[in-house]
């Protein structure tokens, strides 16, 4: 019945195919997000490099985005240093894969960066020909029916680490379960973000000595990645934004923008010195949240700028040089400003100079962004109520008075003036968001634990 079900998908695959291609190469052309490295992912052999590669026994790890691969950062150093293993590290996204190009680009000899391979039976053959890994490590839930089974075929483990499942995957696995029961049959190690998820992987067909609960491994990011570039950059932001309060609206999706300019116009009528930061989650949507801004008639930088221009502001909308001075901040009695962060990885250090964060992708039904990032810093977070990919932190958040839930404009208004002149909100939210990072410390490491157990089978 499996062998069946496997053909049946591959047939499947193959009529779709020439219709996938022609689409895809459409996207490609146009630069479109989803046409980003088409080629690599359905030819695997064009990532540059990977056939003179020699990573004898290697893990890969693959960590589909940007997030994923800032929550991984601590556990790749791990496996390096306890295994003697290097890593090929995969990933979906552009931004993901530029991001890990750069934080890996001078550990080549242990890090290899290419695009994750579409489940096409011949994509999949090739890159396992290339890469030979002696595990496979996937960074919360990807399931790839012709990987996972080629995989096991070949006695390579399956391990999904810092797991975890929507509400709508899971019910649509489950409701195919007839065929993504052998999917699931297949994992060696499932490493769960809570005992939510441990119920879901369990009914779903992984067996029940291979789930294990070990937390979220987002807690373990390791700001001595980070350490001496943020350093540098909030230093210099510092001496620029010192003058007022700092807001931070991070990784913001279509109207949300709208929301968070809306509120910072009515904060403006109480205090005309005021900054405010927004990083919009894709980046092509930076020229139209660039356009958004100058509606409003507010001065505007682009990050980018700041930095080419080694942290001298240029004019933005006007001619007035002296009024947007940073030397004049200070005698400024009207200063309103809107910084669009356009650079990508720049968003952790724009936290640690905010006052307050509103966290994007939850005020519309994306799912939420991750919550933690300006708690590292003792920052205050606003989030909306879509938050299903963060569930857990955010009902702890909310618990422990770390930030607020809002739910409609007016809320959105409220939360931030509640966080930007309430002293002992502040400090509140400050001792208990470093708190519960402290407490939840360690996940990488248990996981690390039970992967070393896994290659020693």
């Amino acid at each position: 019945m499996k062998k069946t079900l496997f053909v049946l998908y591959n047939l499947l695959l193959i009529i779709i195919l020439p219709f996938f291609f022609i689409w895809m190469l459409f996207l490609y052309f146009i630069k479109n997000k989803r046409g980003i490295g088409f080629f690599n992912k359905l030819f695997p052999f064009l990532n540059k490099g990977i056939k003179e590669l020699n990573f004898e026994n290697g893990v890969w790890i693959h960590a589909v985005s940007l997030g994923e691969i800032k929550a991984s950062t601590n556990f790749i150093d791990l496996i390096i240093k306890e295994t003697s293993k290097s890593v090929y590290l995969s990933m979906v996204t552009k931004t993901g894969y530029d991001y890990a190009k750069s934080l890996y680009e001078r550990d080549r000899n242990h890090v290899y960066v290419f695009y994750f391979p579409y489940d096409f039976y011949f994509s999949i053959k090739i890159i396992l020909s290339l890469i030979k890994p002696s595990l496979f490590i996937c960074i919360e839930t990807e399931i790839w029916p012709n990987l996972f089974n080629m995989l096991k075929q070949g006695k390579v483990p399956i391990s999904i680490i810092n797991a975890r499942i929507s509400n709508k995957s899971y019910k649509n696995y489950l409701a195919l379960g007839f065929f993504f029961k052998y999917v699931f049959e297949s994992l060696n190690l499932v490493l769960c973000i809570s005992d939510g998820y441990y119920d879901k992987f369990l009914k779903l067909g992984v067996k029940g000595k291979n789930i294990h609960v070990t937390g979220n491994m987002k807690f373990d990011l390791s700001l001595a990645n980070f350490t001496k570039e943020v350093d540098r950059k909030k230093e210099n932001l510092n001496n620029i934004f010192k003058y007022g309060k700092v807001i931070v609206a991070g990784s913001t999706h279509k109207e949300e923008e709208k929301l968070i300019l809306d509120a910072f116009m009515k904060l403006n009528k109480k205090d005309k010195k005021i900054f405010l930061f927004i990083a919009p989650r894709h980046p092509e949507r930076f020229d139209y949240v660039y356009s958004l801004i100058k509606d409003y008639n507010l001065q505007c930088y682009r990050l980018s700028s700041i930095y080419s221009s080694n942290y001298k502001l240029t004019p933005p909308l006007n001619n007035d040089f002296k009024k947007m001075s940073p030397a004049n901040f200070a005698d400024s009695a009207d200063l309103r400003v809107v910084v669009l962060v356009d650079t990508i990885g720049d968003l952790i250090t724009i936290y640690s100079i905010c006052d307050v964060a509103f966290i994007g992708g939850s005020m519309v039904q994306v799912g939420g962004h991750n919550l933690l990032e300006p708690l590292f810093f003792g920052k205050p977070v606003i989030f909306g109520k879509y938050v299903e990919n963060f569930s857990e932190i955010a009902d702890k958040v909310i618990e422990i008075k770390a930030g607020k839930m809002v739910a409609s404009p007016e809320e959105l208004f409220n939360a931030v003036l509640y966080y930007l002149y309430n002293e002992k909100a502040i400090k509140d939210a400050r001792e208990s968001g470093l708190k519960l990072i402290s407490q939840n410390k360690g996940s990488s490491l248990k996981n690390m634990e039970y992967i070393v157990k896994l290659l020693k089978r």
